[in-house]
């Protein structure tokens, strides 16, 4: 133990104290502080950097979208799929859709209502939203049974 942190004799002065105080107590809950503090820091710089499109890039991801039309150009109701992803969302009421973080490179656009669907390729950038514009969706006569 070094003389500067050795006890002094004001703490003895009604006897041995039951605990003596530990001289690096202080230091030890000032390094816990200093590492929750880091600890925080890189969390929230590792959430705001996942959600950049550096990000995206990084990973490899990007964005598609588009406007879907029926048969007659009025604004289609209707699902969106990314075939073998989980990424799915529906069409507006003007027909429009966007598809987030969907992986780069060639993919199958699935446009669909709850009876069928049809296929559309479409090559994903990553770190870019793809556009597609009009896509028209004819829907075919179902055979009878």
């Amino acid at each position: 133990m070094s003389f500067e942190n050795s006890p002094s004799l004001k703490e003895f002065e009604q006897g041995i104290p039951a605990k003596l105080k530990d001289p690096s107590a202080r230091k030890k809950k000032f390094r816990i502080a200093l590492y929750l503090l880091l600890g925080i820091t890189a969390l929230l710089f590792t959430y705001s950097f996942f959600s950049t499109e550096a990000a995206a890039l990084l990973a490899g991801k990007g964005n598609v979208s588009g406007i879907v039309l029926d048969e007659n150009t009025h604004p289609y109701q209707g699902y969106i799929f990314i075939l073998g992803t989980d990424l799915e969302t529906s069409t507006d009421t003007q027909g429009y859709f966007l598809l987030e973080n969907v992986p780069a490179g060639a993919r199958i656009l699935i446009v669909a209502n709850e009876t069928m669907g049809r296929e559309y390729p479409i090559n994903i950038i990553a770190g870019k939203t793809v556009d597609i514009g009009q896509i028209q969706f004819q829907e075919t006569a179902m055979p009878e049974e």
